[in-house]
């Protein structure tokens, strides 16, 4: 019986250890200012020897 109080303590454990790690990340925050996704796109492609078929 007490293996279930176990295993929900090590769950509750589990996540707030994720929610910790994540939050930590600086990845989640917003770009500041104007961001044109295009520009960055076409760049991110071109740097690869891609092409852009979306566009067709």
């Amino acid at each position: 019986m007490e293996w279930i109080f176990i295993f929900v303590a090590a769950g509750i454990a589990a996540l707030a250890g994720l929610f910790a790690l994540t939050g930590n990340r600086p990845d989640g925050e917003s770009v500041k200012g104007h961001f044109d996704f295009d520009r960055y796109k076409q760049n991110e492609l071109s740097k690869r020897g891609l092409f852009d078929k979306t566009k067709w």
